[in-house]
């Protein structure tokens, strides 16, 4: 008897999730499409009827990842831009971003796995790049002459600090970066 469309889509996303907390807590080298099934709670020779290979799937992990984070939520009516900013930035840079205790921001953990993959990777990963800069530059117009170039170093910084953040094991420097970057992503926001 055929699966259902919304029962394929339902496996599909089951993947997509396991695939997303594998990558961003192992990397892609360390992640196996086995490893992936058995956290999905799949079999091997389902992963194929969804994605024809493993880097594939982690193209579309980077995509569904970011389409989980805080950033792509529409900004409550109660919030204005920069209040709303302020919130994402004091989130997106944090210990609970390095925890997991939040969506994993694919651009920050993923820097340097995705640095060595083929193109198609590479290209999937500037365009959620692209459209993190561009989401938080609409936001920021309303209240700042933030300007695109200025924009660039921001994300640069949030998404660098998180980075380094993780590779860190001094919880007190940890702790440090995270809130200097935040103030000076704030400060540069802020900036007419």
């Amino acid at each position: 008897m055929p699966r259902s469309v919304a029962h394929k889509q339902r496996s599909r996303q089951k993947i997509l999730e396991s695939a997303v907390k594998l990558f961003t807590h192992q990397g892609f080298d360390n992640t196996s499409i086995d490893q992936v099934m058995n956290e999905a709670e799949m079999t091997r020779g389902a992963f194929y009827a969804h994605f024809s290979s493993k880097s594939e799937l982690y193209q579309v992990a980077i995509l569904s990842a970011a389409l989980n984070t805080r950033l792509i939520q529409q900004k409550p009516d109660d919030m204005d831009e920069q209040s709303w900013l302020t919130s994402l930035l004091n989130g997106y840079l944090s210990t609970a971003h390095l925890d997991f205790d939040i969506a994993p921001c694919p651009l920050a953990f993923l820097t340097t796995d995705v640095a060595v993959r083929e193109p198609a990777v590479r290209t999937t990963y500037t365009k959620v790049f692209k459209g993190m800069n561009k989401r938080i530059l609409n936001y920021v117009k309303s209240y700042s002459a933030c300007d695109e170039n200025r924009m660039l170093a921001i994300t640069a910084m949030m998404i660098g600090g998180v980075a380094v953040a993780r590779a860190l094991n001094d919880k007190a420097m940890t702790e440090q970066l995270l809130e200097s970057c935040k103030v000076v992503a704030q400060g540069l926001l802020d900036k007419d």
